[in-house]
């Protein structure tokens, strides 16, 4: 099980439990007598701050990082790669790989989902994913890649997670010609769908290792059966790594920025959305 499929069933135990408990004080609640309705009607006195909550008061905004790590380690099995304040007073932005979540400066509260700035209507969540998305993809050596350069100046890299059984993979790469002239490189990683292992995997397997990768993406995409060969290959690699960035699908397109752009998009349009982010970036 993932961090995010660990972060869902653990918010929805919470809420199922939060009614839960509700329900069973109502059950068992006695009826109010008028002194208790004239005591209710007081204003409650706040209970004194629990010594562990008074360390990192989240009115101050102040994070204590090893507190935090305490916090979420038995909740997601890990410590955050990273924790950093977020323009929300209290609210702190916790990072597991591309995965977010938002908690407060004691550790007491969180939430997932993303944080959308509602004067700029800019999802911050999304900036953060990105930038961390762009860390990883530069981390892949282009030896590990199947590359179809751009010819003349390159414009634009696009990096895309394929499956050679892809109906929409296959549909994309014969218009790779087509972006190649408009100065898109077009970079591929592996991602067979069917995991690790299955058939899928070892038809791309198939094109890592072969001499000419070029053509053998072509081949297999058009349904050649490409000679079985074995190789120290990162197929097994880059498939996690898809999953790591929150690919669930193919083609899994990502810009030099780290956007992500999934499903097939057609080329014309492909080359315009790059243009256009490249224009609001400069």
């Amino acid at each position: 099980m993932n961090k995010k499929t660990m972060l869902s069933a653990l918010l929805a135990s919470v809420f199922m439990m939060g009614l839960a408990n509700a329900e069973d004080k109502a059950a068992v609640a006695p009826a109010a007598s008028p002194e208790a309705t004239t005591a209710a009607a007081a204003p409650a006195v706040p209970p004194p701050a629990t010594t562990e909550a008074a360390k990192v008061p989240a009115s101050d905004g102040l994070m204590d990082t090893a507190l935090l790590n305490e916090k979420l380690k038995p909740l997601f099995g890990d410590v955050p790669d990273s924790i950093k304040a977020t323009p929300v007073s209290g609210v702190y932005e916790a990072k597991f790989g591309t995965e977010l979540i938002y908690v407060s400066a004691d550790g007491r509260y969180f939430f997932s989902g993303d944080l959308i700035d509602g004067t700029s209507r800019t999802n911050l969540s999304e900036q953060s994913r990105t930038v961390e998305r762009k860390e990883m993809l530069a981390k892949v050596e282009d030896k590990d890649a199947v590359i179809f350069k751009a010819k003349g100046e390159q414009k634009h890299l696009l990096t895309v997670f394929t499956d050679v059984d892809c109906g929409y993979c296959v549909k994309l790469h014969k218009e790779v010609n087509q972006l190649n002239e408009a100065g898109v490189s077009v970079r591929y990683l592996a991602y067979p769908r069917a995991g690790i292992g299955s058939e899928s995997y070892k038809k791309v397997v198939n094109v890592w290792c072969a001499d000419d990768k070029l053509d053998a993406m072509t081949k297999s995409k058009a349904g050649e059966t490409i000679a079985s060969k074995e190789c120290d290959n990162p197929v097994a690699k880059e498939f996690e790594l898809g999953q790591k960035l929150g690919v669930n699908g193919t083609p899994a397109l990502f810009t030099e920025d780290g956007t992500m752009i999934p499903g097939y998009r057609p080329a014309d349009q492909l080359v315009k959305m790059l243009d256009d982010m490249k224009t609001k970036v400069n």
